[in-house]
């Protein structure tokens, strides 16, 4: 339906009276990116986009709020953090805000250039983009080997300053990085140059759990609740969380275990630190089982590998297998013999620093791409994973086989 033609349907209503909205009542569906299972509509209350747009605008230390800024939405509004960062929270910034939006993720670098946010969220991916791409240059791949000293303290500030100018974040005053899990690595290697990403912690049924903040930046974290939110840890280690950001339940579901009691029940499992910063260790329905009854949780050995140079996109695989293998896409248009000795040294370095189970054995290199058309990623960019493994059952079997397979495979490899 046109805009104008919206409008004509209520050219003759002008006098009838607005209909009163209670806080409690309902404002909008969002949707479950759907990775797990059937996707789920979650009921959001107006109360509750409220005081996450309220939460989210006064979080924000007081003399930034309060000069002008500008924010740059490209993530789809279905995605329920950028619905309410765009379109809640602008309205409690006591301030002028430019907010531009962009309808097309391939044309973000320009945007960025175009909009200069000083506030900017975005998915792991982004950040994991600009990091491959610093390191094409020769300065930079020169100065992550360098050992601390005179000359990497004096290159710092000028890589600094040349990846902010390029990615058009030069005057971006707080990064925040969210919707799915954010290597360690990553965030360290920002943080090495004095870029702080802040990485946060959140479901489509409460948008918002926990946040790094300015001042408390603990990588390896998603930092500590939100005010007026609790987190419990069930015996198995499930996060539950309690607060004004839960939404009440689903649509067209009338009871739901995920929201007994008044705890919604993530998923996810984590621990606390001593600090108060929760850590998040994986999802319960993401655990590999090997054949061995090993219990494998993937999300951080995947963080890890898409932190290898070229590598778009990564998943671990080994349920009911006797040791756990890896399936890599690359960037587009990428592939080499460098790539593969990139990828063989890298997975040695992961290796070291996982428990036997939880090593690569077999790893392949795959043609294509993960993409959300094809049915693989969600629209947050996060894994099918079944969709993924059942679509690719029988290159699976012959990664285990250790058979080739030209036609998909454009390399693999084995732990020596």
């Amino acid at each position: 339906m046109a805009w104008e033609e919206f409008l004509a349907g209520g050219a003759d209503r002008r006098d009838e009276p607005l209909p009163i909205v209670a806080l409690d009542a309902p404002a909008a569906l969002f949707y479950t990116s759907g990775t797990t299972g059937q996707p789920k509509g979650v009921i959001y209350r107006h109360e509750q986009l409220r005081w996450l747009a309220e939460t989210l605008a006064s979080m924000y230390p007081w003399h930034e709020r309060h000069r002008w800024g500008a924010y740059l939405s490209y993530l789809p509004m279905s995605h329920v953090v950028e619905g309410i960062l765009a379109f809640y929270s602008p309205y409690y910034v006591p301030a002028a805000l430019d907010i531009y939006f962009l309808d097309a993720f391939q044309a973000l670098q320009p945007a960025l250039q175009t909009a200069r946010p000083t506030i900017f969220f975005s998915v792991p991916r982004f950040f994991e983009k600009v990091r491959a791409a610093f390191l094409q240059n020769r300065l930079a791949a020169s100065y992550v080997k360098l050992g601390e000293g005179p000359l990497r303290r004096a290159l710092r500030p000028l890589l600094r300053r040349g990846l902010l100018r390029r990615t058009g974040l030069t005057g971006c005053r707080q990064m925040l990085v969210g919707s799915a899990p954010s290597a360690p690595e990553l965030l360290g290697f920002f943080q090495d140059l004095g870029i702080e990403v802040y990485n946060a912690y959140g479901l489509t049924e409460a948008p918002l759990i926990t946040l790094n903040r300015l001042g408390h930046n603990h990588i390896g974290t998603v930092g500590v609740p939100l005010p007026e939110t609790e987190i419990h840890l069930a015996e198995d280690g499930e996060i539950w969380v309690r607060g004004p950001q839960v939404a009440k339940g689903y649509f067209n579901q009338r009871d739901s275990r995920e929201f007994a009691d008044g705890w919604f029940r993530t998923g996810d499992l984590g621990a606390l630190t001593e600090a108060g910063d929760l850590v998040i260790n994986g999802r319960k329905k993401d655990m590999i089982i090997t054949s061995y009854a090993k219990n494998i949780f993937p999300a951080r050995i995947e963080d890890s590998l898409r932190t290898l140079p070229g590598i778009a996109e990564a998943m671990l695989i080994g349920e009911g297998r006797p040791y756990c293998a890896a399936l890599l896409w690359i960037e587009e248009n990428t592939f080499g013999p460098q790539t593969v000795r990139c990828v063989e040294e890298g997975i040695a370095r992961i290796n070291a620093q996982l428990s036997h189970p939880e090593q690569i054995k077999r790893w392949a290199i795959l043609a294509g791409s993960l993409t959300v058309e094809n049915g693989s990623l969600t629209t947050t960019l996060k894994v099918k994973r079944a969709r993924v493994a059942e679509r690719l059952a029988a290159e699976i079997d012959a990664l285990y086989r250790g058979e080739d397979r030209p036609d998909v495979f454009l390399s693999q490899g084995m732990l020596k």
